[in-house]
């Protein structure tokens, strides 16, 4: 895949202590959705627009993403959120959709991260794929 100068960047949030909040969660589900997972953001990587059924707004949380990915009739949907630089998107939180709904505290969560990252760049690192 040729990567041009269109393409995007990954990061993901990294805690307090350092440790990678979206690595962590990923390593805990199957290697299945592990590798869809990957290989979807892979793909995005070098798209321009990304097509709607892939992302979306979530509705009362201004700035954060779904990236909507289905494995094994799980909806696995890793939040995050654009920034923080131009075509840059940071995952800040993973997620399962159970019932058409995402928990609240996860919500949540991504949005006090998206506060973090926005103000200390310090707290992203680049996604690493398996």
């Amino acid at each position: 895949m040729m990567i041009t100068s269109e393409s995007w960047t990954f990061y993901n949030y990294m805690d307090a202590d350092g440790d990678n909040a979206i690595i962590a969660w990923l390593h805990e589900l199957p290697i299945k959705a592990q590798a869809k997972i990957d290989g979807r953001l892979l793909v995005m990587l070098g798209m321009r627009l990304w097509p709607d059924g892939w992302i979306s707004s979530l509705e009362g949380y201004d700035d954060i993403y779904e990236i909507r990915i289905t494995c094994a009739n799980i909806q696995y949907r890793p939040l995050g959120c654009y920034g923080p630089a131009q075509r840059e998107f940071t995952l800040l939180v993973g997620a399962i959709e159970k019932g058409g709904r995402i928990p609240r505290g996860t919500l949540q969560s991504a949005l006090t991260r998206r506060q973090i990252i926005l103000g200390d760049r310090t707290r992203v690192r680049k996604h690493q794929f398996n």
